[in-house]
């Protein structure tokens, strides 16, 4: 999808802002991961992965498919002196250019409702995520009262800006965990928003525990 990468990086800088603070340490407080890799998907200017960063002991990668947005970021990530635990990728969310297993925690805040094959997404999200790592996406603001704020500035511009959360049904977000065969999904909704969050169990570590000792036999 063909953004405005300066106006929509506006709107995440002087509107959006206050909430992603706050939803690195809910993110960090609710998952309990602080360090290993961190992935952001549609990131944008990287404002979610970089307070993940700025927090924690989290290595970043900031990947969206807009090379524009890329450009933002890796400014921002400068600004945040971050160019040691922070990089940002250009790339496709429905075909991650990651290895299997090597994701500790996977974090989108809006991105979800532009992803045209969510199914796939979350295949893929499943595929690099570690055993024992956890996801969480969705379109929550961290509070009422912050959800309260960006909209009326938001309306300010746009009298009829509505959260994109509000267009996305339950059934969406259940049908695409059951295509991608992913166990024990939750979806948490208050009033801030809504997130769709899993954890990888530590079991699929010994399964592939277990491949590599056939396939290492295999070559005996």
């Amino acid at each position: 999808m063909k953004i405005d990468a300066n106006k929509f990086d506006q709107i995440a800088r002087n509107v959006f802002a206050p909430a992603y603070t706050l939803l690195a340490e809910q993110i960090m407080e609710r998952t309990g991961i602080i360090s290993g890799l961190c992935l952001d998907l549609g990131s944008g200017g990287g404002y979610l992965g970089l307070s993940l960063a700025w927090n924690s002991k989290l290595r970043v990668c900031l990947l969206d498919e807009s090379e524009e947005m890329q450009v933002i970021a890796e400014r921002n990530i400068f600004e945040k002196r971050l160019e040691n635990r922070v990089s940002a990728l250009c790339g496709d969310v429905h075909y991650l250019p990651f290895k299997n297993n090597s994701v500790d925690l996977v974090v989108s805040r809006g991105s979800v409702y532009f992803w045209e094959d969510l199914a796939q997404a979350l295949r893929e999200i499943w595929r690099v995520l570690a055993p024992g790592g956890q996801v969480y996406i969705g379109g929550g603001f961290g509070s009422k009262a912050l959800k309260d704020e960006i909209i009326r500035k938001m309306r300010e511009n746009e009298p009829d800006w509505q959260p994109r959360c509000g267009k996305f049904n339950d059934a969406q977000f259940f049908d695409a965990v059951k295509l991608a065969a992913i166990p024990d999904a939750e979806l948490l909704k208050d009033e801030s928003g809504i997130w769709l969050t899993f954890t990888k169990p530590f079991e699929y570590l010994m399964e592939q525990v277990a491949e590599n000792f056939d396939t290492a036999c295999d070559y005996k």
